[in-house]
């Protein structure tokens, strides 16, 4: 199965964000440190839309940290956190508009739900890619290209909105408050529905906006 294409992700970054859920996100070990290479469902993304978005890195205009958010399209835009937790995310919208969907959480193929009390390794943008062992090193990888270590690929699904047996929801992103409170309430963080690997509270998931199904 190929890649997704670049046009896949030259739209606009609410439309992507929807339509990754239920792709593959796959790891490959074709990296300049081997990886085992793993493939993991997309069910949990935000939507970050470029300069005008004061929750989106871009905000503040291109910097070295946040060059690649400005495209081209498709490629993966990886920075760190708290100095010590990666994010993963895929580059949209035409060149140089800097909108980006943050991938927040997957479900590792092959994995079983964790124990009761344990957070799954797939929950959250900092526990997925420390599971894909995904860091700054892969900054600007091509996520169309057959031959890169992070790939997005179909997946069983298609196009998740068409998919009535299982409902999609969204709500405001998680932790935006500093960007005030029109942008922090921006309905731009979107899941599957009662999906197990899906960050946030359950009240927090529960009172999110049914938008398909």
């Amino acid at each position: 199965m190929t890649s997704l294409p670049r046009t896949f992700f030259d739209r606009d970054a609410r439309e992507v964000a929807i339509d990754l859920l239920g792709r593959h996100l796959v790891r490959t070990s074709a990296d300049v440190d081997p990886h085992p290479g793993a493939v993991a469902t997309i069910v949990e993304t935000e939507a970050y839309l470029g300069s005008h978005d004061l929750a989106c890195h871009a905000c503040r205009g291109r910097t070295p940290r946040t060059a690649t958010m400005f495209g081209p399209p498709g490629r993966a835009y990886v920075y760190l956190i708290y100095g010590m937790y990666h994010c993963l995310n895929a580059v949209t919208g035409p060149d140089g508009t800097a909108g980006a969907v943050l991938i927040r959480a997957v479900f590792i193929n092959d994995d079983e739900p964790s124990r009761q009390g344990r957070p799954y390794r797939g929950t959250g943008p900092g526990r997925l890619t420390r599971a894909l062992d995904v860091t700054r090193r892969h900054d600007a990888a091509d996520l169309s290209d057959p031959s890169s270590p992070i790939q997005v690929l179909p997946g069983p699904r298609p196009i998740a909105r068409a998919n009535p047996d299982q409902p999609i929801r969204r709500g405001p992103r998680i932790g935006v408050d500093s960007a005030g409170p029109e942008w922090a309430a921006k309905p731009l963080r979107f899941w599957l529905d009662s999906h197990f690997a899906v960050s946030g509270t359950r009240k927090r998931n529960q009172a999110g906006e049914k938008i398909t199904g």
